[in-house]
């Protein structure tokens, strides 16, 4: 995994520190359900979207959060802009911008990281944020863990566009 020590609990990348909240929950378990016991899990799949299960394990080796917590309904556009600015996307056009963490988080917006990515896989993201809220009736403040499975799909370089 991308250089960032002891993650792996079962198939599933955590950053240190959060190992012991999901070592009982397997893969297949936090992708049907979306939880380990008690806490909402949004669970990226590198399979299915390898530039953005990088970028999330980067941003939490440069220190970014793994908990977070979700925002108010309609407060990720802002998000996103504050992160992806205009000449941000520019520069990494013809991909698309990847803020990490969520725009839909309280964490998210300014001071996010940003790495460009395949637009299908953010397709794809925006599907699992939603999915992961709405099956957790996930409301403003609600905290939630990001986890990787599939690390070893994680492409070693990033998106060229």
């Amino acid at each position: 995994m991308i250089g960032i020590g002891e993650s792996e609990a079962g198939g599933v990348l955590v950053p240190p520190g959060f190992r012991d909240r999901v070592k009982e929950c397997t893969p297949e378990q936090l992708t049907k359900d979306k939880r380990c016991e008690d806490l909402p899990v949004m669970v990226f799949d590198a399979g299915r979207m390898p530039y953005i299960a990088r970028h999330v394990t980067m941003a939490w080796q440069a220190g970014q959060l793994a908990l977070l917590h979700r925002a108010e309904k309609g407060t990720g556009g802002t998000n996103r802009s504050l992160a992806c600015t205009g000449p941000r996307k520019q520069e990494m056009k013809p991909a698309s911008c990847d803020e990490y963490p969520l725009a839909s988080s309280l964490e998210g917006g300014a001071g996010a990281s940003t790495q460009a990515v395949p637009g299908g896989e953010q397709f794809i993201q925006g599907g699992v944020v939603n999915s992961t809220y709405q099956k957790n009736n996930m409301k403003t403040g609600d905290e939630f863990l990001v986890v990787v499975i599939n690390g070893d799909k994680i492409p070693q370089e990033a998106y060229k566009g």
